[in-house]
């Protein structure tokens, strides 16, 4: 149970962060599209440079797309706050059973086993099993058998899972600059 819940907190976690990640990709990205937009209104820039700022606005107009429709589609927030509540509940049922402690009786255990049942019936979502490896790899001193190699090996992974829309926007932002830089800024002063 404890892992269970720790495993839907780090679900939960990741999918909000994840949701925030999308949110700031796509309006880094518009700011990025009404600059290339308003550069040429400023700036005497030849053909061949224009429609290289041109090209880089529809790919940043296909991310902002891309990116809007993974959002809408994948319903973090509203999946994050059910791993969450699906947690609590778990939580809220093993600390109902450490009141009782040794001396729990058998009745007791199937009453939890149902109501335990209930809540993964109710939470109609499960976390991955990166998230699950997550919950063993923040706790080594409960999981021995997963080494210190294994260990970064797991937070190496969620860093990737938890930061690929700031990895894009990283990248567009380097394709910006550059863009900027070499092409924009030497043909103004060129011009």
């Amino acid at each position: 149970m404890k892992a269970t819940a720790g495993s839907r907190f780090n679900a939960a976690n990741y999918l909000e962060k994840h949701d925030r990640n999308l949110t700031f990709l796509t309006a880094m990205t518009s700011c990025y599209i009404i600059g290339m937009t308003i550069i040429p209104y400023f700036l005497k820039l030849p053909p061949k440079v224009a429609d290289e700022l041109n090209l880089f606005t529809v790919f940043c107009s296909i991310v902002i797309l891309v990116s809007a429709l993974l959002q809408n589609s994948q319903r973090n927030a509203v999946n994050a706050e059910q791993h969450h509540r699906s947690a609590l509940e778990i939580n809220e049922l093993r600390r109902a059973l450490e009141v009782h402690g040794n001396s729990i009786s058998k009745k007791d255990v199937e009453e939890v086993t149902s109501k335990y049942n209930a809540v993964l019936q109710k939470y109609s979502i499960n976390h991955t099993t990166l998230d699950y490896q997550k919950y063993l790899a923040e706790n080594p001193e409960k999981f021995p058998w997963c080494g210190r190699i294994a260990r970064y090996r797991i937070h190496l992974c969620c860093a990737a899972r938890d930061y690929v829309a700031l990895i894009w926007l990283f990248v567009i932002t380097a394709i910006f600059v550059v863009v900027v830089i070499f092409r924009v800024m030497p043909s103004v002063a060129s011009g």
